[in-house]
């Protein structure tokens, strides 16, 4: 993730709004040398969205970890980036 301070981040909104969206970069805003924003791709934002409502609903995690105890311990589980590598 890219780093910026504010003051650079507003002289180049535009061509960071088009990186974002060519590349699919994230880009850490920072205010007096500390965090403040961070700019992401709206499919990102919605990706995080899904994955923080997801992890919200009680009822469904305990369904993961129920799932994720009853798994066969033979069969090896795959994180998505190791699937998608």
């Amino acid at each position: 993730m890219k780093t910026m301070p504010l003051s650079e981040a507003k002289a180049k909104l535009s061509k960071i709004v088009d990186r974002i969206g060519k590349f699919d970069d994230e880009i850490l805003i920072t205010k007096n040398g500390r965090a403040a924003a961070i700019l992401v791709s709206p499919e990102e934002y919605e990706s995080w969205m899904e994955t923080r409502a997801i992890t919200r609903n009680a009822e469904f995690m305990k369904e993961i970890k129920r799932a994720l105890k009853r798994a066969d311990k033979s069969v090896r589980l795959y994180s998505l980036e190791e699937l998608f590598k």
